[in-house]
């Protein structure tokens, strides 16, 4: 705009020197070449006036689409937020319902709230690992026992695959929530799950990544925890017995009087995980080298035909807040 001014300005300042271009010396044409120049230069004038004016008239349709559109998405995402809203409703809905299927139902529409929608993943985790510690409280009245010798969904092939539990394991809602938790996406900030004191006898949970959970006090006795990421997770005081663990990521996590009775660990990553006071009696494959690179104390039960490290025991992290 301004320099459509200035340029404008400038028209007019040569339409009034136009006759200095012209000597009085010239011959009779003199006025007529006068005229001549200033009726170019005054078309010029208004083609650029013409010019300036198509240019705002584009510049306010441009502002005026422009907050069209923000209106736009302002409605949309008041829209979608109304959407969410009620999708989360009806899901925490379907969690209280009496029929399995509803709350399945309810469990995957959380699931995908939480993928889809960065604000609402920490409440769908809160809420996901609450429905599994009110619905896994203590071991089922209608399970069956399990094979003399052999716990509830501990079985395994030779390459570290849980197999299919022949008795017991969380019902079949639970075992859907805790399997979401364990595969819903890592968000900065946001915890993968709660589920302190639960009952996950027999649990499936192959796979998931649980680093950073809270699972003290968990039952996960038979569990299948093959190739499990629970980097730095509160395993304090958790029942592993046997539970099979072949694979799974253990660094830096909190095992402090857990049970690891019969659990099978090969290839457990046990990188800083600190075992004091833990109970591995009839711990299957496990090795020296593991426990070289884990923390123990004097109250830690070793299978036999291992022995404490020369490390043991050691201190407690200064960043890590010490079991009560």
């Amino acid at each position: 705009m301004t320099v459509g001014l200035a340029v404008l300005c400038g028209l007019v300042a040569l339409w009034m020197r136009v006759p200095a271009f012209y000597p009085a010396t010239v011959d009779a044409g003199r006025a007529g070449a006068i005229a001549a120049t200033r009726t170019d230069i005054g078309i010029a004038a208004v083609a650029l006036v013409v010019l300036a004016g198509m240019m705002i008239g584009l510049a306010e349709t441009c502002r005026a689409n422009a907050h069209a559109r923000d209106a736009d998405r302002r409605t949309w995402e008041r829209e979608l937020a109304g959407q969410l809203i009620e999708r989360y409703t009806r899901a925490v809905d379907q969690l209280g319902s009496d029929t399995l299927d509803v709350r399945l139902g309810g469990i995957y529409a959380l699931e995908r709230i939480a993928r889809s929608s960065p604000e609402d993943h920490p409440t769908v985790v809160e809420v996901l690992s609450a429905f599994v510690r009110e619905h896994a409280v203590a071991a089922r009245p209608d399970a069956k026992p399990a094979a003399a010798g052999v716990h509830a969904g501990a079985l395994g092939d030779e390459n570290g695959s849980c197999g299919v539990p022949t008795a017991g394991g969380p019902d079949t809602d639970v075992q859907a929530a805790i399997t979401v938790l364990g595969r819903l996406p890592h968000r900065e900030g946001v915890s993968r799950a709660d589920l302190v004191g639960a009952d996950l006898t027999g649990a499936q949970l192959g796979r998931a990544d649980l680093a950073r959970a809270r699972l003290a006090g968990t039952d996960l006795s038979g569990a299948c925890l093959v190739e499990t990421n629970l980097t730095r997770a509160e395993l304090i005081g958790v029942n592993l017995r046997g539970a099979q663990l072949d694979g799974a990521e253990l660094t830096g996590a909190l095992l402090d009087r857990a049970v690891l009775r019969g659990a099978r660990l090969v290839g457990a990553d046990l990188t800083g995980a600190w075992l004091d006071g833990a109970d591995l009696t009839g711990a299957r494959s496990l090795t020296q080298e593991q426990l070289e690179a884990a923390h123990g104390d004097a109250a830690t039960t070793l299978p036999e035909g291992l022995t404490p490290p020369e490390s043991w025991p050691a201190s407690w992290p200064a960043d890590v807040a010490f079991p009560l």
